[in-house]
């Protein structure tokens, strides 16, 4: 991971307005600031999108204010400005590279993780994790993903994404994701159902339904 890049990238896109760095960590595969509103934490992401050819690095970066974890996504091109894809104008833009240098599941999957919060709309999403090493929020990979990924009996039916193209390069991209959280006593998770829309020649747009609310997860 380029440590450096990573740094002036968390600085740039992703610290809140208010904030000044007071100090920052860096090792070969890290990047740790302390702010004056917030600790963020910078690790590679084992995201699909870290594979494809045009991405130097995939860094998911956790926003901590005890007892607040917020997930952030950074894309670092070989060529070209960072991509804070938490800005949901970067994700639209993203789009136009579906089917020709990023795969469908690779972009469903970031929806699953950065836009996993009850509040998707702009400037900048901010889903919530429970801990600093859970994820935010998860794809849906495949039809028995409540019964083998995350035990959940409760939750609705899923299925595995789902991508069709036209000749003319528009597509369209159907998945299932959900979230993760902390109640009380209890962990639980929203089910949600997408349908996203796109072409080389136009950004994405993408409608979010919610299928479930607050389905519990057993207690261990």
């Amino acid at each position: 991971m380029n440590t450096e890049r990573t740094a002036e990238a968390i600085q740039r896109y992703v610290l809140e307005r208010t904030s000044t760095v007071d100090q920052i960590w860096t090792d070969s595969e890290s990047v740790t600031l302390d702010t004056s509103t917030a600790m963020y934490w910078a690790r590679p992401a084992d995201w699909i999108v870290a594979g494809e050819k045009w991405v130097a690095d995939a860094v998911r970066v956790v926003a901590a204010r005890q007892p607040i974890f917020v997930t952030h996504g950074l894309l670092l091109p070989l060529e070209g400005e960072p991509l804070h894809l938490n800005r949901p104008e970067v994700m639209a833009a993203l789009g136009r590279r579906v089917g020709d240098g990023l795969s469908p599941l690779a972009y469903a999957e970031l929806f699953g993780e950065l836009y996993s919060g009850w509040k998707i709309d702009g400037p900048v999403v901010r889903p919530f994790s429970a801990t600093q090493t859970v994820p935010a929020g998860w794809l849906v990979r495949e039809a028995d993903h409540f019964a083998r990924v995350m035990v959940a009996p409760d939750a609705p039916p899923v299925a595995p994404p789902a991508f069709e193209q036209g000749t003319g390069g528009e597509w369209t991209l159907t998945f299932f994701t959900h979230n993760y959280y902390l109640l009380e006593i209890d962990t639980a998770v929203d089910v949600y159902a997408w349908t996203v829309t796109g072409g080389p020649d136009r950004p994405a747009n993408w409608e979010r339904k919610t299928l479930a609310k607050r389905v519990l997860l057993p207690l261990p």
